[in-house]
């Protein structure tokens, strides 16, 4: 389920949806705000973030979606988020992104995340990453790559926490739990 399907599919009235992420810190969000403005229609709908687990609909109340996420993340330490290069994932998809070195921690946790939540895993290999353009057309890939890739410094950050996000009506995402990890 992708960040649009709330857009355009209407959801049963007695469930809900939520997703997982990392939000990035102010400081990334500066970097990459003009870049998200230019180039992806979700700009205003969810801030920067990497995923951990995509929108999913649930009817579990919100107190036991928490409850298993916090299960997970109780034992965990910070993770260290190296964003190193430009990448994309055409032409299966229409996005370019931010690319997050892959860390085994972080793999681990996205893992176990989908287990625990019961949800297939909707990827055979996790790239974590930060959408920075999305629904560009084929021929527009290598140009908007050009102009975005001199913007996008190596960067690096501690995630501390994640966040359970849900849609407000209107399509707007925000988060309404955070769960520090431990260390």
């Amino acid at each position: 389920m992708e960040w649009c399907y709330l857009l355009d599919t209407p959801q049963d009235e007695n469930n809900s949806i939520y997703a997982v992420v990392i939000l990035l810190p102010e400081r990334l969000e500066r970097i990459i705000a003009p870049m998200r403005a230019r180039f992806d229609p979700l700009y205003n709908l969810i801030s920067p973030h990497i995923t951990l687990v995509h929108p999913f609909e649930t009817d579990r109340p919100l107190e036991e979606v928490a409850a298993l996420v916090r299960d997970e993340t109780s034992e965990c330490k910070p993770l260290p988020m190296n964003l190193t290069s430009i990448g994309d994932f055409y032409p299966g998809i229409p996005k370019i992104y931010w690319n997050i070195e892959k860390d085994e921690c972080l793999c681990e946790l996205f893992y176990r995340l989908y287990s625990r939540l019961g949800h297939p895993i909707p990827y055979k290999n996790y790239q974590p990453h930060v959408t920075i353009a999305r629904e560009i057309s084929m021929h527009r890939v290598l140009p908007v790559k050009e102009q975005i890739v001199d913007y996008l410094p190596d960067e690096s950050f501690a995630a501390d926490a994640i966040d359970l996000i849900t849609p407000l009506p209107g399509g707007k995402w925000v988060s309404v739990r955070t769960f520090p990890f431990a260390g």
